[in-house]
């Protein structure tokens, strides 16, 4: 396969088109996201950044909404990043929820999710919760704070439990509650300080259960994982007329890697803003 090669410090980068239909998404798409994203792409006449990818098994990690943007536009190849998903360098974290209302209190969360037909059981520590929640014994872990409060999982498969999730999240939101996505390390400070009526600390998903649920055409629920890969190649920019079919994969790769090669690179620190915040170090093609 031809492809163009950014050797990282901490990872190797392949840039490369691959068939969109040999993808495998495994977080669910949010239709007005991608609808956008679509419309951007189309204007454009490009497709600017490749999406993330698993090397041994074409799992997506990053960039769901590009993948089904392609599928609408129904491109038969797409630019991907390929990674080696095993090198311990690409962390996988979770995203929490916190749920706040005014003149609200935590009281009032727990029995939404109770509502749920879910259990609750008191926990004794946040350390005590986290175990629970490895051990996939738990749902998610609420906290106001000061106490802990586990709501116990009917099922161990972590697919079931992030159904449970997506419930939880869906019914706080329809009792006028406003619901975030944050880090953990976040979502313990916002309920430490008040911020928020309760912190959702939610299970960590591993990287073989993402390419086993990825792999077997099922989805997470939208912000089930967080992955920090180190580096992150950008604006590649590659025209749809490449990608729409008009070609062969073959000579859309060549095209691809001939083209990327008489370009720069400009290499921009982890921190950087751009259209966000990237916490990974950035490699700009201009």
């Amino acid at each position: 396969m031809s492809y163009f090669e950014i050797k990282t410090k901490h990872l190797v980068l392949k840039i490369t088109l691959e068939e969109v239909s040999k993808l495998h998404i495994h977080e669910e798409i949010i239709p007005e996201m991608y609808e956008k994203l679509v419309e951007k792409i189309k204007q454009d006449g490009f497709f600017k950044d490749p999406v993330i990818v698993d090397e041994k098994t074409l799992v997506v990690l990053d960039g769901m909404h590009r993948v089904a943007a392609a599928q609408t536009l129904k491109l038969p190849y797409m630019p991907v990043c390929l990674i080696d998903y095993d090198n311990p360098e690409v962390k996988l974290r979770s995203w929490c929820r916190t749920a706040f209302k005014k003149s609200s209190s935590s009281s009032e969360a727990l029995s939404v999710i109770s509502r749920l037909g879910l259990r609750l059981t008191k926990v004794a520590s946040m350390d005590d919760a986290f175990e629970l929640l490895k051990a996939r014994r738990l749902v998610v872990a609420v906290t106001d704070g000061s106490s802990v409060l586990g709501v116990l999982s009917p099922s161990s498969d972590i697919k079931i439990i992030y159904d449970w999730v997506k419930k939880i999240e869906h019914a706080l939101k329809n009792s006028g509650f406003d619901v975030g996505y944050v880090t953990e390390e976040e979502a313990l400070e916002k309920a430490r300080k008040g911020e928020v009526t309760v912190s959702l600390i939610t299970p960590t998903i591993t990287k073989e259960e993402v390419r086993k649920v990825a792999l077997r055409g099922e989805v997470f629920a939208h912000k089930a994982t967080r992955h920090i890969v180190p580096a992150r190649p950008m604006n590649v920019k590659v025209p749809l007329s490449w990608i729409d079919g008009s070609i062969t994969l073959d000579e859309a790769r060549r095209r691809l890697t001939e083209y990327l090669g008489k370009r720069q690179v400009k290499t921009l620190p982890p921190g950087t803003v751009l259209d966000r915040r990237y916490d990974e170090e950035l490699f700009v093609f201009e």
